[in-house]
């Protein structure tokens, strides 16, 4: 939830907010449009898997720090299910190597 809050003092404003912006239908729209459709496209063309293809843009976005396209992830259920996937993967490699 975001939290403005407007206080006056000596005729100047400050403004303070917190929180993450809300994001638009049309925000995620455009965000399906540069993410899904491409991986839905790339999936078509032979050799070329959908979940791989997602493993790297996904872990690319995570070291980036992307929030825009992280919402857009955990509210689409293919994709979180792709990233539950990766994320698993992850952790049983790091154990098996630590072992």
């Amino acid at each position: 939830m975001k939290i403005i809050e407007k206080l006056r003092s000596d005729g100047e404003e400050w403004s303070f907010g917190a929180g993450r912006p809300k994001r638009t239908i049309f925000h995620y729209a455009q965000i399906a449009l540069l993410l899904k459709l491409p991986l839905d496209v790339a999936a078509l063309i032979p050799g070329v898997n959908k979940k791989r293809l997602f493993f790297a843009i996904d872990s690319l976005q995570s070291k980036l720090g992307l929030e825009a396209i992280n919402d857009f992830i955990i509210k689409d259920e293919e994709l979180l299910n792709y990233r539950i996937q990766r994320v698993i993967a992850e952790a049983i490699r790091q154990h098996e190597a630590a072992s």
